[in-house]
C-alpha cells in the first residue's frame, strides 16, 4: 500500500510502490487522506460541500498518479483507495492493517539534502503506530530509482529484531530475484571475528535458492556506517525494537537514524503485539 498526495515526497512514494509492486507482482494500492481544514472532523464529514471539494482533491490526486506511475505499477491497473477524514497517520495504518498490507509505502519530506531521507510529520507519526513494515523512499527517489532491485540488503546482529528482518528481506529476495545481503558493523578490528560469526548465523538463515552472502563493515557508528553502505544496496531492511507497554518503536535508536539519513529505501520492520 502506497500512501499518496501530489507532492515531491509523494511522488518518491509512489515510485517506490509501483517498483515494489512490479517486483513482487503484488497489488499495488495507492491511498490518499481526504484534506481537513480547521472545523474538525465530524462537522467536515456532515457539510456536503466540503465532501464535494475533497472528493475533487482525491480525483486529482488519482490522475496525477496515474500520470506517474503509468503502467509500471504492477500487473494491472492500481487500486485507489480515498480515505479519512482523520490524522493522516492513524489513517494509514488503520486502513494498511485493514486490508493486511505486506508493507506500507511513504515518502520523505521536510529539509535534508536530495538523496538523503529526511521524515516529515506524517512520517515521524506513522512509524510508531504502523503495524505492518514501513518502506520510506528517500528524498529524490522519483528520479534516481533503478528498473529492477538486484540487491537486498539486511542490518544484521544476531538480535530477534534482527531476525524478523531477515525474514522480510529474504521474502523480498525471493520475490524480486535479488541477491540478498546480511550486513554486520564491527567498531574495530578485534571485533570482526565475533561480527563474522554473527553474519554466519544470518546467512544461514536464507534458503539455498537464494543468492546470499555476508559482508563485515568497519565502522564507529552503526547508524551512519548502514546508511551510506559502499557496497550497492537497492533496499536496506532493519528491524525495529519497541516498548511493550508504550507499543512504540524506538526511533532514537539505529532504526530512527536510518530513517533520516540513509541514502536508499529503508524498511523498517516493527516489533511483534506493539
Amino acid at each position: 500500500m502506497t500512501a499518496y498526495e501530489d507532492t515531491p515526497g509523494g511522488h518518491d512514494a509512489l515510485v517506490l510502490g509501483a517498483q515494489l509492486a512490479r517486483l513482487t507482482g503484488l497489488t499495488n494500492v495507492v491511498a490518499t487522506v481526504y484534506p481537513t481544514d480547521g472545523l474538525g472532523y465530524s462537522a467536515m464529514a456532515r457539510d456536503p460541500r466540503w465532501r464535494e471539494k475533497i472528493e475533487e482533491v482525491a480525483r486529482r490526486r488519482f490522475t496525477r498518479a496515474r500520470e506517474l506511475i503509468g503502467g509500471s505499477s504492477g500487473p494491472g491497473e492500481p487500486e485507489f483507495a480515498p480515505l479519512g477524514p482523520g490524522p493522516a497517520a492513524v489513517v494509514l495504518a488503520d486502513h494498511a492493517e485493514e486490508i493486511g498490507a505486506a508493507v506500507l509505502v511513504v515518502g520523505s519530506t521536510g529539509g535534508g539534502l536530495l538523496g538523503r531521507l529526511a521524515p516529515g510529520g506524517t512520517v515521524q507519526r506513522l512509524l510508531p503506530s504502523a503495524r505492518c513494515p514501513v518502506a520510506i523512499a528517500p528524498r529524490g527517489y522519483r528520479h534516481t530509482a533503478a528498473k529492477g532491485i538486484t540487491v537486498v540488503t539486511v542490518a544484521y546482529d544476531g538480535t530477534p529484531e534482527a531476525d524478523r528482518a531477515a525474514v522480510l528481506a529474504v521474502h523480498l529476495a525471493g520475490r524480486t530475484g535479488a541477491a540478498l545481503r546480511f550486513v554486520v558493523v564491527a567498531g574495530a578490528e578485534d571485533e570482526v571475528p565475533a561480527a563474522t560469526e554473527t553474519a554466519q548465523k544470518g546467512l544461514a538463515q536464507a534458503p539455498v535458492e537464494i543468492d546470499a552472502l555476508y559482508d563485515v563493515v568497519l565502522g564507529r557508528s552503526v547508524a551512519e556506517t548502514l546508511a551510506d553502505l559502499p557496497e550497492r544496496t537497492d533496499v536496506l531492511v532493519v528491524g525495529s525494537r519497541g516498548y511493550p507497554l508504550m507499543k512504540r518503536l524506538l526511533l532514537g535508536g539505529v532504526a530512527g537514524v536510518l530513517v533520516r539519513t540513509a541514502r536508499y529505501p529503508v524498511v523498517v520492520v516493527p516489533p511483534p503485539e506493539r
